[in-house]
């Protein structure tokens, strides 16, 4: 498995430490499913989804962040 991690600017509110956050880091993985996305708070750095896509939009709803 290759992983490759960035940081990208997104602007989201964290779930888990409750403040608002101007990136994200997305670690990039490579698996046998196919490559995959997993994205961090850069603040406390806990998980906040995980997509078959880099980002593309972000929305944030009722405290749940969706990745699309």
């Amino acid at each position: 498995m290759k992983k490759i991690l960035q940081k990208e600017p997104i602007k989201i509110n964290c779930p888990h430490c409750k403040q608002e956050s101007t990136d994200a880091w997305i670690c990039q993985m490579s698996t046998v499913l196919g490559v995959r996305y997993a994205y961090l708070c850069s603040n406390c750095q806990k998980f906040l989804g995980i997509s078959k896509s880099p980002i593309s939009t972000v929305t944030q709803t009722n405290g749940k962040i969706i990745f699309a």
